[in-house]
């Protein structure tokens, strides 16, 4: 995973009938109805296998995979009722908001309830971030994590599973699972279990679906862009390069397939979380996606890739390599491994070096990316990266999540240049995880406490000082140190000149639309300017969401010291102002100084083109 109001119930009698009575194979036979939808409420019915115990518990998950939250998606099932065979309701109590025990079960056939989706919810410290949610817009598109869907009975998670799905005939089911559409009106989806299934998440909607092939697989984009302006045709001339970036990197691709599912809300829809959050979510053959309508193709280019890439990293890990923690995940109270290092940070430190490797950024820019994750992880106190991650879920460590993009992806990279500089290049990590991903695969997993002993075995013994100082201990990373191995000059804090127009800063009001001034005073800059003036146009060009980038950047960082004219509204003033002004030299004390060596040696320029350059 990478992270950039509910209303009255259905009548249960009303809707989807349960399955026609016929032969059914053993296991859970869903129906989920698609075609009676209202307040943001789907209704499900499960006929049950056979249960041998007089009591059993049906399960609705608390944390899924690929998830570092509780979600309890229990909270959003109402109206829940059992019957045994003959139609009689039988006793069911709810414990716990994920948890409900149904008595007699012996007699068990079927199960009833609504489910209200999750994109609609109150937002507070609960919700549940959209790539991991449910999304049920009657009649236009929905989005269908399973887990937000349906679980299974205490000890019969890994029971096959059949859902029929009947939808409107006008939309189509973009998904990894298995699927058969014996109407136009029905799709039936199968998987050998309840893990298997809840891999599988269904993006429904009109179609906006293609494909392309690449590395020995078929790459799958499905598309719902609230204002229609985001095409999968367009996603896919962004994906193309970044999959064949990561066909040079694995050396072909691991998988046969792979679908991405993608929703872009407008830049102004209520289901935008108040903190703005958007990101995505993997799986073994797809992964969901709710990020922005950027009308900027550069901007979306970039954020597409970035992500993209993150999520279809997670191929290493943890889908492939995993402890026994994810590979026997428990949806009820799951134990959390102690490598988020490895499975979020070091994925992440893939995406970029892909990138780079495959010359869709530059070094420079490389670099700069670093320099940025520096500059983030020093919000953070240092603490041991095993033992925040054994305890993601509970403070104080919850509330340091996003440092396994920040630092962890720091940690993979000092971590490769450590690796390769003991092996005088003749190894790095991604060799190290492609050996570890032949050994386990997405069916074995490994001893939590035994993962770093391996990687140490198969690389150096020297290897076990970095584990313990900065993995396993919580010592600050050795940037300095380890930056002059590759030639690039690291400095915590250091004095320079900048060119600025004084403090200045631009939020992006979406419900109306308009560019704002932040963070400043009008004795603060060269313009005058105030919080929450709106800012009309800059040298005559009216600013939008297409051109803001290109526009508003130069007044944040100018890179010469002409002058610049801004067109702005301030709510004191009933007509537009118009200010010129030129920006200064300032004295500034620059923080996490990153920069290439003008003339770094043959040792550090070998280890940097190592590290960085395309690979054969």
């Amino acid at each position: 995973m990478k992270i950039l109001g509910l209303a009255l119930g259905l009548g249960l009698a009303a809707t989807v009938a349960a399955p026609a009575q016929q032969p059914a194979p053993a296991g859970y036979q869903i129906a989920v109805d698609l075609q009676n939808v209202a307040n943001d409420q789907v209704r499900v019915v499960v006929n049950t296998p056979p249960v041998k115990e007089a009591q059993v518990s049906y399960v609705m998950p608390s944390v899924v995979p690929g998830s570092y939250s509780k979600k309890d998606y229990g909270r959003f099932v109402t109206n829940f009722k059992a019957f045994d065979k003959k139609g009689k309701a039988l006793k069911v109590t709810q414990p716990n908001p994920n948890l409900f025990v149904i008595n007699k079960a012996k007699g068990l056939a079927r199960l009833e309830y609504l489910v209200d989706d999750t994109w609609d919810a109150q937002q507070g410290d609960d919700y549940i971030f959209q790539p991991g949610g449910t999304n049920f817009e009657a009649g236009q598109n929905y989005v269908l994590n399973h887990y937000g869907l349906y679980g299974y009975l205490e000890g019969y998670k890994m029971a096959p599973y059949q859902v029929t799905v009947a939808k409107p005939a006008d939309l189509y089911g973009a998904t990894s699972l298995e699927k058969k559409a014996p109407t136009p009106t029905q799709d039936i989806f199968t998987a050998p279990n309840y893990v298997d299934l809840a891999d599988g998440p269904i993006l429904y909607s009109r179609p906006d679906t293609t494909s392309f092939a690449t590395g020995g697989a078929r790459i799958g984009v499905s598309v719902v862009s609230e204002t229609g302006q985001i095409k999968a045709a367009d996603v896919r001339e962004i994906m193309r390069p970044m999959a064949e970036a990561l066909t040079q990197f694995f050396g072909q691709m691991p998988v046969p397939k792979y679908h991405f599912l993608m929703y872009f809300p407008a830049l102004g829809s209520p289901l935008i979380s108040k903190d703005g959050g958007f990101g995505a979510m993997e799986h073994s053959y797809s992964s969901v996606y709710f990020l922005p309508e950027f009308p900027d193709s550069a901007r979306l280019r970039g954020m597409v890739q970035e992500v993209a890439s993150h999520e279809f990293l997670h191929m290493l890990a943890p889908l492939n390599i995993h402890s026994r923690e994810i590979g026997e995940f428990d949806f009820r109270d799951p134990k959390m491994s102690q490598h988020l290092w490895l499975y979020e940070g070091v994925t992440e430190y893939f995406a970029q070096l892909v990138q780079v490797r495959g010359g869709l950024v530059t070094p420079d820019a490389f670099r700069e990316k670093m320099k940025e994750k520096i500059d983030n992880a020093a919000k953070f106190k240092d603490v041991s990266f095993t033992e925040m991650s054994r305890n993601i879920l509970v403070p104080p460590y919850k509330d340091m999540y996003q440092n396994v993009y920040e630092k962890g992806a720091l940690i993979g990279l000092l971590l490769d240049i450590r690796i390769q500089e003991l092996s005088q290049g003749r190894q790095s990590l991604r060799d190290v995880l492609l050996t570890l991903r032949q050994k386990y695969g997405p069916t074995r997993s490994f001893e939590d406490s035994q993962l770093i002993p391996e990687i140490v075995a198969l690389t150096n013994p020297q290897l076990q000082q970095f584990f313990d100082q900065y993995v396993i201990g919580s010592q600050p990373l050795p940037y300095a140190e380890y930056f002059a191995k590759i030639g690039w000059r690291y400095a915590p804090t250091e004095q320079s000149k900048v060119l600025a127009f004084g403090r200045l800063g631009f939020g992006y009001d979406t419900e109306k639309q308009q560019f704002k001034v932040a963070s400043t005073a009008p004795d603060q800059n060269a313009f005058g300017l105030q919080d929450d003036d709106v800012i009309l146009a800059v040298n005559g060009t009216k600013l939008d969401m297409s051109n803001a980038e290109k526009l508003l950047r130069p007044l944040v960082e100018p890179t010469s010291a002409a002058p610049v004219k801004v067109r702005f509204q301030s709510k004191d003033q009933k007509a537009p102002q118009e200010r010129q002004a030129t920006p200064q030299e300032f004295e500034v004390e620059l923080t996490n100084v990153v920069e290439a060596a003008p003339a770094p040696t043959p040792a550090q320029q070998a280890l940097r083109t190592q590290l960085l350059a395309p690979k054969a």
